[in-house]
Order: C-alpha cells, then structure tokens, then sequence
C-alpha cells in the first residue's frame, strides 16, 4: 500500500444559513455522537460531493493548481434543497441527506472536475490509513470511495448533502440557496469532510 495516498472529496460547501440547517437535523439524531458523526462548521462538514477518489501527497499542487483554474471559470450556483431521502444500509443503519436539484450548471461543474481530475483520481487499493482521523474509519467510506466512479459520476451523479445516521422527523419545505465555496477535503469516516486541503470561491 502506498501510505502517500489520501482519501479526498472534491465540494461545495454551502452557505452558512445551510450549514446550520443540516447541523440542527444532525443534532436531532440520537446516535449521532456514538457514530462519532456530529456535523459542524470547521471539523465534520456539510457539503455537496463533486468527486471522490484518492490522490497522492505529492498532487496536492497539482490537483490545486486545476481547481483554481475551474473557479475561475465557473459562476456561483443557484441551488434548491428538494427534500429528504433515508435510506437503510445492509449493516441496518440508516442514512439521511438532503437531496439537490440537479441543474445543468452544477451537472457541467461534476462532469468538467470529472475530466480535469481523470488522469489524477484513482479508486483501486482503498485502505482505512488513507482517511483522516481520528474518529476511526469503519468499512463504509472504504467502500464508497472504490466505488465512486462506477456508481455516482455523470449520469448517475446524485448531489446532496449527508445528515448522519439517523431519520428526520419532519418533512422540509424547498430550501434555495447559493454556492459559492469549491473546496478539497481529506475524507473521515462515513465520507465526511474533515480537513479542507484547499479550497476557492466561485467567480
């Protein structure tokens, strides 16, 4: 293994009206500090996914150097909140995010960072040494991470952002908000995102 490696997520991390509306959902769930997955503003951060995948220390520059080209690019993103979705997982827990709109903008951003970072971002030999901690990692981001790119770039992209282990009580009204910050984090257990590498706003 090359334990030069790290476990990364290419974001936008939302505005700060939005970071505290998912940390309030997460606070409502009873397991949330046992799963060691207490959502805040500076150390375990709500955001939309953009890319997943592992790099090297060494392409740290590298992979900076293309982000700070694409924001210059790209316009801040206009983006709703549609509602919740739960789901349970085969270990019986259950996983709840707030689910995105898909507009063609935030589409082009995906599919652009996707082309940029192909060359970069690798998926085979994903081992817990290459996430952040502590807390420590169990099986799920390990699994998530190999299997970023056969099941959630492009077409199949599903942006959102993650509430922790635990369901909402109450159904949401749509949220409208916007994006402005582009980030690179080191990913923690469950793929939360633990350390902010880099990050860049949005022209």
């Amino acid at each position: 293994m090359d334990t030069n490696e790290i476990a990364v997520d290419i974001v936008l991390i939302p505005p700060a009206e939005v970071l505290q509306f998912a940390i309030g959902i997460n606070k409502t769930f009873p397991d949330t500090v046992a799963e060691n997955y207490v959502l805040d503003a500076k150390i375990c951060i709500p955001h939309i996914t953009l890319l997943m995948g592992l790099i090297t220390k060494d392409e740290l520059p590298e992979v900076s150097r293309k982000l700070d080209a694409l924001a210059k690019k790209f316009s801040v993103l206009n983006l709703t909140i549609i509602h919740t979705k739960s789901s349970t997982h085969p270990d019986g827990k259950t996983l709840s995010s707030l689910e995105i709109e898909k507009t063609p903008e935030l589409q082009k951003l995906h599919e652009t960072i996707c082309d940029e970072m192909s060359s970069i971002f690798t998926y085979d030999g994903v081992e817990k040494e290459m996430f952040h901690t502590p807390p420590r990692v169990n099986e799920v981001p390990m699994f998530w991470v190999s299997g970023f790119a056969k099941t959630s770039v492009r077409e199949k992209y599903k942006p959102h952002i993650s509430l922790g282990v635990g369901e909402p009580k109450q159904e949401i009204t749509p949220v409208q908000f916007t994006a402005s910050k582009i980030a690179l984090c080191h990913l923690g257990n469950y793929c939360t995102c633990r350390n902010v590498l880099w990050s860049a706003s949005l022209s």
